[in-house]
């Protein structure tokens, strides 16, 4: 399966995507905002990166334009709180900015594993 980057700043929204995309077979790697997130990113190899968009220190957006200026950048998925009335406009920026896909909190684990999937299986292979 793929080793994704989960870039999250909630710890409970963090831990269970981790079980999810464990169960599901994938290797998790985690962040707790974007700057670590791309930290890891200058080292590690990975397959997709989901990150959240409103984090502290290095949001979801920027993570997204860091990544676009690379030539290798892994596929994206921006997730955002739906409940968050600016939420929508944030995610729409995202896909503006490159992001494959984006989804809204809540999210359900096949929604998430249906997304990753799709994702995965658009990319080209290496």
């Amino acid at each position: 399966m793929a080793h994704i980057l989960l870039i999250e700043d909630d710890a409970a929204v963090r831990d269970t995507f981790e079980i999810i995309l464990g169960a599901d077979g994938h290797q998790v790697t985690m962040a707790a905002d974007g700057l670590q997130g791309l930290s890891l990113l200058r080292t590690l190899k990975v397959d997709l990166v989901l990150t959240d968009i409103i984090m502290p220190n290095c949001d979801g957006v920027e993570v997204i334009r860091a990544l676009r200026k690379r030539a290798d950048a892994p596929p994206i998925i921006a997730i955002s709180g739906g409940a968050r009335t600016s939420a929508v406009n944030y995610l729409e920026v995202a896909k503006l900015l490159g992001a494959q896909q984006i989804l809204s909190k809540p999210v359900g684990a096949m929604e998430l594993l249906r997304t990753i999937s799709d994702v995965l299986a658009a990319q080209p292979v290496k």
